[in-house]
């Protein structure tokens, strides 16, 4: 389990390669708190030379912005405040500033550090982002105080994967830390200590983040209890034409026998239906038949349309694998397509539960989409597919259940939000937002027990158990 662990005062840590003064050429993306205005004076003070973003541009001006300052020079690294400014209940917020909220904190730090990539990459460059989860990045025992920031976390973790040679932070900061202290610490974090990419202020301590070890608090044997007494559990189940979501979702089923919202973007399989009976037992020469269908209809065929075709024939079988496998165990199940981006949508399955339950016992937020680039080639589009699929999927449904009893969330996160990867800077901000505004969950829903797993690669199931992947 992530923990907080202390780190060695500033003062005994090594000094990093990032020198500031006069010729150095710095971006800060201001917060409405007053930190970013007092950086600005401290760093022109020195001699620094300041591109000040103190608006809500959108991505076409900011890159202008950023182009037209590296034009004059190159750009020795980017301060990025935006995550230090509140943003209250998450799950109150409108929808629209849910998401202008996470596009200023995370969708233009992805275009600003793509514009950057080439600049902020040799010793000496540095990014350096502030939080204000409450010093500890989360990992206590009331939750993180402004939780969407772990978007912009989960992005610096990834993106120091792709650049190990800069100097690269996430500095999380108390909730009630005032500017003058926030701005003195941002800039001895960048001038020492290059050893960490976690790192928080509590208490006068320093902190970053470590791993414990520790049993689950589950006793063998028979299943917990999860609904009241007398009735059968009702899970809402994201995701589930998924094949590791399918396995978990007949596990859940055999220890659970309850009723089964299960939600996904694929439509209900039709039983019957003789590809998908192929499939199971001859993928290959499916394969090799859909080919032939296609050339037959008189189409240009291509092996990636075919492959499209087998991913949604894929995620079909695993619809009915779980569907027949809660009924199997004389559970109850509830097949209801749709895409968690729809939030009238998801508030409409909602509701039906709510009618017919009054309770959710166990929401599984599994969806989600991954597709690898390193950040030059990750175009906003392919950003936003994965981002929001996971981000703003999981605030349809929270938003949705508003003032229904919640028992357990669970959501899958993966080894990328915890660490970082490269390749993955959407996949590790998304994942990090859950697992922070998750922690945050046992405040806003008292009584709801939130469980973030960062699952790591399946064997034999999954996007990671083909290609050359498991080798």
């Amino acid at each position: 389990m992530p923990v907080a662990q202390l780190r060695p005062a500033l003062e005994r840590c090594r000094a990093t390669e990032v020198t500031l003064g006069a010729g150095s050429r710095v971006v800060v993306m201001l917060d409405r708190g007053g930190v970013g205005q007092a950086l600005v004076t401290q760093l022109e003070r020195v001699g620094v030379a300041v591109l000040a973003i103190d608006d809500a541009p959108d991505a076409a001006t900011l890159l202008q912005r950023l182009a037209a300052f590296a034009a004059a020079g190159p750009v020795q690294g980017v301060y990025w405040l935006p995550a230090l400014d509140a943003e209250g209940d998450f799950t109150g917020l409108a929808p629209e500033s849910f998401r202008e909220a996470l596009r200023l904190r995370v969708k233009l730090l992805h275009a600003t550090m793509r514009a950057l990539y080439d600049q902020v990459a040799a010793p000496g460059s540095f990014l350096v982002a502030a939080t204000r989860l409450g010093g500890l990045h989360g990992y206590e025992a009331v939750g993180p105080f402004a939780p969407l920031g772990g978007a912009v976390c989960g992005f610096v973790k990834a993106f120091k994967r792709e650049r190990p040679q800069a100097l690269v932070k996430c500095v999380d900061f108390e909730r009630d830390r005032d500017p003058a202290a926030v701005v003195e610490l941002l800039l001895a974090e960048t001038q020492r200590d290059s050893g960490i990419v976690e790192v928080g202020h509590h208490e006068g301590l320093r902190w970053t983040v470590g791993l414990s070890e520790a049993p689950l608090d589950a006793q063998p044997g028979a299943p917990l209890a999860l609904a009241p007494a007398g009735e059968r559990p009702v899970f809402v189940v994201t995701g589930a034409a998924g094949s590791i979501v399918a396995a978990i979702v007949a596990d859940l089923a055999a220890a659970w026998p309850g009723t089964f919202y299960l939600l996904d973007r694929v439509a209900e399989p039709a039983a019957d239906d003789p590809d998908l009976q192929r499939f199971r037992v001859d993928r290959e020469g499916l394969k090799r038949e859909l080919f032939e269908r296609r050339k037959a209809r008189g189409e240009r065929v291509t092996p990636a349309q075919v492959e499209r075709e087998l991913a949604g024939l894929e995620r079909a079988v695993a619809a009915q694998a779980a569907i027949t496998a809660v009924r199997a165990a004389g559970g109850e199940v509830r097949y209801r397509r749709l895409d968690l981006l729809d939030a009238g949508a998801v508030a409409q399955v909602i509701d039906e539960v709510r009618r017919e339950h009054g309770r959710i016992d166990v929401l599984l937020h599994a969806a989600g989409v991954e597709i690898s680039h390193f950040l030059p080639d990750k175009e906003p589009a392919e950003f936003d597919l994965v981002f929001d699929v996971k981000a703003e999927g999981w605030f349809n449904l929270l938003r949705a259940a508003r003032g229904l009893p919640l028992g357990t969330t669970v959501i899958f996160s993966s080894i990328a939000g915890r660490f970082g990867n490269g390749g993955q800077t959407d996949y590790s901000a998304a994942n990090d937002l859950l697992c922070k505004t998750s922690a945050s969950l046992p405040r806003l829903w008292p009584g709801t027990r939130a469980v973030s797993i960062d699952w790591t690669a399946w064997g034999g199931l999954g996007m990671a158990a083909r290609g050359s992947i498991p080798s």
